[in-house]
């Protein structure tokens, strides 16, 4: 009977706290407003450059029966410009009741680099190693990615790879071929020097760079000397090796020559000759020729451009060269007739010997005895014909030219006036040269010109009254 009482008082109690405690908070549980969170993430990720409006999902406040939508006031700032970690708070208001939600809003990258190739064929070295720049890389956020690029060459092909900063990887691949030329030897100087009897040679070295291997300078051999005590070739080579054992050879030829002797007999000649002057040029040529100890010739003129330069020709005559006679006005109504060709040739004849105190007998007709623009002016009298025997008959010898410079038309450098020289020279006795002296670039080519003549066994000399003719066909 004890027994019946005391289960009847647990259960009595069991009752209450179901009663005054359980219910309560079970009703309290369902029925009692609150927020509810239906939909949340703590972390989202969004594209970069997206427009961020708050992931804040879908929250309510209210009972089992009822739920209301409830809005947000979002805190914190995102910048979907740039890739990194956000914080944002979510605060939900009702009733004087609050919910409090963080979020991490990731802005994240998810495009990859560009890659552009920009040639058309393609190499790379044995080693795999790519010297040329084919190739450049950019990326929406990162920029120029091209430094950062890996590039290889294998088995027939280039291959391109590169990964921004947010681990977005593009690759690319071209056909090529694996390519090594050998080094390439460049010589300081030129290839051809000119040094006189007893003069000073200075090795000037070179260069040399290879595709693969870059700079070989510091690996070339140099063999050869050369004894400028005796005249004559020398040959200085050069010889580099690149790592693949590719040999490159380079040679500079040495002319070392003997001084210039116009009183030489016989013998290859060379007569550099000089028309039009004389010009603010011409001092420049005497202190070239003076040098050399070559004698030149200078058919002079009286027109404009000469004048003030008398003391020129004086100096070019006490020095040694040769002063011809080309043409007082240097105009060519001289040839209307032998009377007018006559007065210009005694006019120009007239300073000459004012100047230098001799009277000169060697002319060179304007436009030479071969011309055709006397045509023109001798109303059909054969002018030429006539005056080549006239100026002969009165003592006078003339000189036209077998080698032209071109400094009158089609060469305009000194480059062009040297080769169209050295073009024409052979092994001929006699060359006689036309140039002018009042074009800087032929007087500039003149040094090179000796140079060459020296060191290939020509002498140079000035016109005389000796010297074997160089005629023209007369054209008329």
């Amino acid at each position: 009977m004890k027994k019946l009482d005391k289960n009847k008082k647990i259960l009595l109690i069991l009752l209450s706290i179901l009663l005054l405690v359980v219910i309560p908070i079970s009703c309290y549980t369902l029925f009692a407003p609150k927020f509810k969170v239906k939909e949340f993430e703590s972390v989202i990720e969004i594209p970069l450059q997206s427009k961020f409006e708050g992931m804040y999902g879908n929250i309510c406040y209210g009972n089992i029966f009822s739920c209301e939508d409830v809005k947000p006031e979002i805190n914190g700032e995102v910048n979907t410009n740039a890739v990194g970690e956000y914080n944002v708070t979510y605060t939900y208001q009702v009733d004087h009741e609050e919910l409090v939600e963080e979020q991490t809003v990731k802005v994240i990258d998810e495009e990859s680099p560009t890659i552009e190739v920009t040639e058309s064929e393609y190499f790379y070295c044995p080693s795999g190693e790519v010297k040329e720049s084919y190739a450049t890389a950019k990326d929406n956020y990162d920029g120029d990615l091209t430094d950062k690029m890996e590039v290889i060459g294998k088995d027939g092909k280039i291959y391109f790879s590169v990964t921004d900063s947010s681990g977005n990887q593009t690759t690319k691949e071209v056909d090529a071929t694996e390519k090594d030329d050998g080094p390439v030897i460049t010589l300081n100087g030129n290839t051809t020097m000119y040094v006189p009897l007893n003069g000073t040679y200075e090795e000037k070295g070179a260069t040399s760079t290879d595709i693969c291997d870059g700079d070989l300078t510091s690996k070339i051999i140099v063999s050869g000397s050369v004894d400028t005590k005796k005249a004559g070739e020398y040959k200085i080579k050069y010889k580099v090796t690149d790592s693949k054992g590719t040999l490159s050879t380079a040679t500079r030829t040495v002319f070392v020559y003997a001084k210039n002797d116009y009183n030489a007999p016989n013998g290859k000649s060379i007569y550099l000759t000089f028309d039009d002057g004389p010009s603010a040029y011409t001092s420049k040529l005497l202190d070239i020729l003076k040098k050399y100890n070559v004698k030149a010739t200078f058919f002079v003129t009286n027109q404009g451009l000469t004048q003030g330069y008398d003391n020129v020709i004086l100096r070019a005559y006490q020095e040694g060269h040769t002063i011809g006679l080309h043409t007082n006005s240097h105009n060519y109504s001289i040839y209307a007739s032998e009377q007018t060709y006559f007065d210009d040739l005694y006019a120009i004849q007239s300073k000459v010997e004012r100047i230098t105190g001799q009277k000169s007998m060697i002319i060179r007709f304007p436009g030479g005895s071969s011309n055709t623009v006397s045509r023109s002016y001798d109303n059909g009298a054969h002018i030429m014909s006539t005056l080549t025997k006239a100026v002969e008959a009165k003592g006078f010898r003339y000189f036209d030219w077998n080698v032209e410079s071109g400094d009158a038309g089609g060469a305009y450098t000194s480059s062009a006036v040297y080769s169209n020289i050295i073009k024409a020279l052979g092994n001929n006795s006699t060359y006689m040269v036309l140039q002018h002296d009042i074009k800087s670039f032929s007087v500039d080519a003149v040094a090179s010109v000796i140079e060459y003549g020296l060191a290939h066994g020509y002498t140079f000399r000035p016109i005389t009254m000796d010297t074997p003719n160089v005629h023209h066909g007369i054209n008329n």
